[in-house]
């Protein structure tokens, strides 16, 4: 009995796992605009299931929240196809396990795919108000001093830092984030350097990689007031 009932779970394994869908609400950061591709579609499901929900790929502020389905823990982002009604696949990536899913487009190697794609936890409670969301996208570490706060980010990795409070009389912080470089002095060289205002009425998004095409380190920041923090 326990032999066919082993058999039976194995014979299904593949149906149960065509049907693990979920619903996410999802938002987008662009960092460069590539081949002219300023929307994508959040894509899932197969011929007669298929979904497909518009995202913006806007430079210089984040997304409005659309509805996507996450399909077997993945999301994946499509331009249209030459055959009326296809698509063409330009990134898939590990979704996370929240129901706020913040993808971040960066510029793809040459002659490869447009974009890569990472995608964070956008909730309040991973992501809340007044904090910084370091992330190192690159092959090195980066350090980012926000106020009286530091912190060494690995290749990959992210760290939340919490509001800096050492603020000025304008409210405004002081911002210093290097790429670890042994030939120069301390071992970190500045990649960007100014000041933010801080406060609990925003939070910021700050994200290290080395770009693709020129191979210099590069950092983009980004205010950020979702909707759902009222």
């Amino acid at each position: 009995m326990q032999r066919w009932f082993t058999l039976l779970l194995i014979l299904l394994a593949p149906l149960v796992a065509a049907q693990e869908k979920r619903q996410v609400k999802l938002r987008a950061i662009c960092f460069q605009h590539v081949d002219g591709i300023k929307q994508v579609l959040a894509v899932s499901g197969g011929e007669g299931d298929r979904s497909a929900v518009a995202v913006d790929l806007f430079t210089t502020a984040i997304s409005d929240e659309v509805e996507a389905v996450v399909e077997n823990g993945l999301l994946t982002f499509a331009v249209p196809g030459e055959a009326e009604g296809s698509f063409k696949t330009i990134a898939t990536v590990k979704a996370v396990a929240g129901p706020r899913q913040l993808a971040i487009f960066i510029p793809g190697e040459e002659g490869k795919s447009p974009y890569r794609c990472f995608v964070i936890d956008d909730s309040l409670k991973n992501f809340p108000m007044g904090s910084t969301m370091a992330v190192n996208l690159s092959a090195v570490p980066f350090r980012y001093s926000i106020g009286e706060h530091q912190r060494a980010v690995n290749p990959g990795k992210i760290e939340s830092i919490p509001m800096a409070l050492k603020a000025n009389e304008r409210g405004q912080v002081s911002v210093i984030i290097a790429v670890a470089d042994a030939a120069a002095e301390g071992g970190w060289r500045a990649v960007n350097q100014t000041r933010w205002f801080t406060g609990r009425d925003k939070r910021d998004l700050a994200i290290g990689f080395m770009h693709p095409q020129t191979g210099q380190p590069t950092v983009n920041c980004y205010a950020d007031t979702p909707p759902f923090a009222n």
